[in-house]
């Protein structure tokens, strides 16, 4: 297992077999998604000024860093900034040793020799790295508002991204049409880009409110399934979802050809929502925070102050509920596929409980933090 383990501005990438520690890699900068490419472990990493031995510029600016995953020896180190500033939000590996990575920027963003300048406030990216850390393209997403890119994934040579945007925005010359044309609220897009960086298909959705993209997976069956979180209500293909509570969580499929299938959110009457997505195996897996009560699947979560949950999905229907619950705050703020199941990263303040398992409190109430590993059914 590989981990990102931040602490203050300085970031440690570290390998486990088990209890185990293989390696350990400590670089300047604050930590962010990574992956596995291959014989490589590839990292972003954020910051301002010097981040993993480069000079960045605006602030903040983000770095890949891989590493060989058998060693922890470094391999390349690559920046990714612009001249105002630029953020990472996700990477995945792709055919099988390459890289994708995507975020958003302002400004004029620059990953070695790929140049693109926001169109607006700020736009979104998308780019694929080979694994000798050169850019093969990048391509923007965007319009004259603000507009990111919040998650990618890949199975074989297929890319799917997803995120926000508003009124005016385009992908690849293509308009993403708003859910109204008068607002200033940020909408949802998923699209699929194929491995040249072309545009297959794109879909939009939202509502009044702003929505938020969480990110994306893709099945072993080859559908995509999105995480978002909207406030009152959503119009996804013509049908409308009204949340229960100020927000909710929401998971959207599209089949292997991009044709819509079901939506539906999570949630209850408070503010409940999605923090994570994954896909194992043809399973989809999303990690959120509740308060109070919420259904998942026929299980009743009763919250002991604000609870975590994990839950596994199989077309629109719960197959699996995890009740993370403590007499502090839980978070889940990472999930990622493993042999059989998933890894979480759980953030806590006081001791808690999951799956039978109860990791004691941390010393420091700020500081808590946890990986467990589950199966999945």
């Amino acid at each position: 297992m590989f981990a990102a383990l931040a602490v203050a501005e300085r970031t440690t990438l570290e390998a486990r077999n088990g209890s185990r520690v293989v390696w350990q890699v400590e670089h300047l900068g604050t930590g962010g998604p990574l992956t596995v490419a291959g014989p490589l472990v590839i990292a972003a990493l954020g910051g301002a000024g010097e981040v993993a031995g480069l000079a960045l510029r605006g602030s903040p600016g983000a770095a890949l860093v891989a590493v060989d995953r058998a060693t922890g020896q470094s391999r390349w180190t690559l920046a990714v900034d612009a001249n105002e500033w630029a953020i990472v939000t996700s990477i995945a590996a792709i055919d099988p040793t390459d890289l994708v990575v995507a975020g958003s920027f302002s400004g004029t963003l620059r990953i070695g020799d790929q140049v693109v300048s926001s169109g607006g406030r700020h736009d979104g990216f998308v780019a694929r790295i080979a694994a000798t850390g050169a850019p093969r393209w990048l391509r923007r997403v965007g319009g004259p508002g603000g507009d990111s890119v919040q998650g990618v994934a890949t199975r074989g040579t297929r890319i799917a991204i997803t995120g926000t945007f508003s009124a005016g925005a385009d992908l690849l010359g293509e308009s993403l049409l708003p859910f109204d044309e008068r607002s200033v609220m940020a909408d949802l897009f998923v699209a699929e880009l194929d491995a040249d960086g072309a545009r297959k298909w794109t879909h939009t959705f939202g509502g009044k409110a702003d929505d938020a993209a969480v990110g994306i997976a893709i099945d072993s069956r080859g559908r995509i399934a999105i995480a978002a979180n909207a406030r009152d209500t959503i119009r996804h293909e013509g049908k409308d979802l009204v949340t229960r509570g100020p927000s909710d969580g929401l998971v959207a499929w599209y089949g292997l050809d991009g044709a819509p299938g079901a939506a539906f959110l999570i949630g209850d009457l408070d503010a409940d929502g999605l923090h994570a997505i994954t896909a194992v195996d043809d399973r989809i897996v999303i990690g959120g925070f509740f308060a109070g009560t919420v259904n998942l699947g026929g299980a009743q979560l009763r919250a002991h102050g604000d609870d975590a949950f994990v839950a596994v999905l199989d077309g629109r229907e719960v197959v699996d509920v995890v009740h993370i619950a403590g007499a502090g705050r839980e978070e889940l703020v990472a999930l990622a596929a493993v042999p059989g199941g998933f890894a979480a990263g759980i953030a806590h303040t006081a001791g808690f409980s999951i799956a039978g398992a109860t990791p004691p409190a941390p010393r420091d109430p700020a500081r808590g933090a946890a990986i467990v590993v589950q199966p999945v059914p």
